[in-house]
């Protein structure tokens, strides 16, 4: 077997395939596990820890848990003047519950997975297109002129996957209406009293007026109290508890702007004027960014397609079913495809399925939930950017319903 791309639902593919006795090796276009260590943390849900928990070695699983973060209490939607809409709170579990929500940094997650794997795994692989072999193999070709040839090849490259567009050229990801913004700022005992405490407690989306939208979020850890805590197995940059936000518009609001031409200051800028009436609270989460870690983004979006002819090549995550950030799900369903890809391959080498029939299997599901997954990503954005004061009014008075109605607001907790 061979997987293109050690993101994290190929590395957790590797893991599980592995632990089944199955030769697989790894092709991932970093030179090695620490280059594009950019990102903020994942929140993985118990659907991905479910999968986790499927495909990795039991202690390495007890190391993500231990890297984790303070699970949150809560998301609260506010408007732009700190006013409640919608306050949800979580059952607040032990970190070892199957159930429990796990917050955990991009680089420490990579870091983990990577372990045990290092035998398997081949850096600075850049994927550049995979040929079919007359005895029904598949071989991947690389820029470097190198090649790699095996029974079955899964694509999961990312987002701007090029397997995809090889294997699917018709697939495609798309530009939304939407830009964001993005920062961050080291959370410490000096700055805590300034930040909203429904920050502090967990997710707070900000339905902001004119369609602007604002998130923002803690990450905490264990012993806490502000500054570093004192775990050994983290990372220095990897333990630093911090406030992230990330401020969205429709494109249009950007119109006279080139944002890919400014630095980060600049960006901050952009994002102050446009919340020049908003709390003063909310305001100073964009003074305290540090200006290195603010940049812009446009938001995408994968298009859904039908199920195609399944051969022996296959996509998983972002590299089929990549979806905007506003449900902050991508990771965990990414993670899902790994243990539903890992189970069929692993029942085609115990003799329980032909290979063809379990691979189409695979894709259906993934199909099924990726792009479901799609749409709701993208509903929650529509929702959360509605220009007219009428669409704003429903957004918000649906909000204030739930939060009036327990089982509404049971039903939105479960749909996490």
């Amino acid at each position: 077997m061979i997987i293109i791309g050690a993101g994290t639902g190929g590395l957790c593919l590797a893991h599980g395939l592995k632990s089944d006795g199955i030769d697989v090796e790894v092709f991932e276009r970093d030179r090695s596990p620490t280059d594009r260590q950019q990102g903020y943390r994942l929140s993985i849900s118990a659907t991905g820890s479910a999968a986790l928990r499927d495909c990795l070695p039991a202690e390495l699983f007890d190391r993500l848990v231990a890297n984790s973060a303070e699970p949150s209490q809560g998301v609260t939607f506010v408007d732009h003047r700190l006013n409640r809409l919608l306050a949800i709170d979580f059952p607040q579990r032990n970190r070892e519950d199957p159930d429990a929500e796990r917050p955990i940094a991009r680089t420490a997650l990579r870091r983990i997975l990577q372990e045990g794997l290092d035998d398997i795994t081949r850096f600075g692989k850049t994927f550049s297109a995979f040929t079919d072999g007359p005895d029904g193999s598949v071989t991947a070709r690389f820029e470097d002129g190198s090649t790699a040839t095996g029974d079955v090849l899964i694509g999961a490259d990312g987002a701007a996957s090029r397997f995809r567009a090889q294997l699917l050229p018709h697939a495609r990801r798309v530009e939304t209406d939407v830009i964001a913004i993005s920062g961050k700022f080291t959370l410490n005992d000096d700055n805590r009293a300034a930040i909203p405490p429904t920050i502090l407690r967990g997710p707070t989306p900000v339905l902001g007026p004119h369609g602007d939208f604002l998130f923002a979020n803690a990450v905490q850890y264990p012993h806490c109290s502000g500054n570093a805590p004192s775990d050994p197995d983290r990372f220095s940059d990897e333990r630093e508890p911090y406030v992230m936000w990330g401020f969205s518009a429709r494109r249009k609001v950007f119109a006279s702007v080139d944002l890919n031409k400014l630095g980060g200051e600049e960006l901050k800028g952009v994002v102050r004027a446009r919340m020049q009436d908003w709390h003063p609270a909310l305001g100073r989460l964009v003074e305290m960014a540090d200006p290195s870690t603010v940049s812009a983004f446009a938001v995408k979006t994968s298009v859904p397609i039908d199920p195609w002819t399944t051969r022996n090549v296959t996509l998983l995550g972002d590299a089929l079913h990549n979806m905007t950030p506003f449900r902050g799900i991508g990771a965990n369903t990414a993670l899902r495809g790994a243990a539903v890809l890992r189970k069929a391959l692993s029942s085609c080498v115990r003799g329980e399925q032909e290979l063809i029939p379990a691979l189409a299997g695979y894709e259906r599901e993934m199909i099924a939930y990726g792009f479901d997954a799609v749409r709701t990503s993208l509903a929650d954005m529509e929702r959360f950017h509605a220009q007219g004061d009428l669409s704003r009014f429903r957004v918000k008075m649906a909000l204030r319903v739930a939060d009036w109605i327990p089982p509404l607001k049971a039903r939105l907790r479960r749909g996490r």
